[in-house]
């Protein structure tokens, strides 16, 4: 994937894939700040899938634990500006997977 593209950019191609891929939500239903875990009723599976679509999208393999930081899009799109090597500062927030293991205990 181009890494030029702006953050605001891969912010929308974040979202979008984000409704391709659980297929029940609409994008007008979403925005930067939405928080994936909380604002939707999203099976860990869904989510698995949608984190994996963005892996694949962007060529990137977050570092370990990166997605434990990970709650709303725009976390997201600072992860992916991250892997490009732009420095991003960040917040801790509860993230994907701290979510995930909480939902299967």
């Amino acid at each position: 994937m181009e890494n030029n593209q702006t953050r605001e950019e891969v912010l929308e191609i974040i979202m979008d894939i984000f409704v391709v891929e659980i297929g029940f939500i609409e994008r007008k239903e979403i925005s930067p700040t939405t928080d994936v875990t909380k604002d939707f009723k999203i099976d860990s599976d869904d989510l698995s899938f949608f984190v994996e679509a963005v892996e694949k999208h962007f060529d990137m393999l977050a570092p370990e634990g990166e997605w434990e930081k990970i709650a709303v899009f725009n976390d997201m799109a600072d992860l992916i500006m991250l892997s490009r090597g732009m420095k991003i500062p960040r917040k801790k927030t509860l993230g994907f997977l701290k979510w995930l293991a909480r939902r299967n205990l």
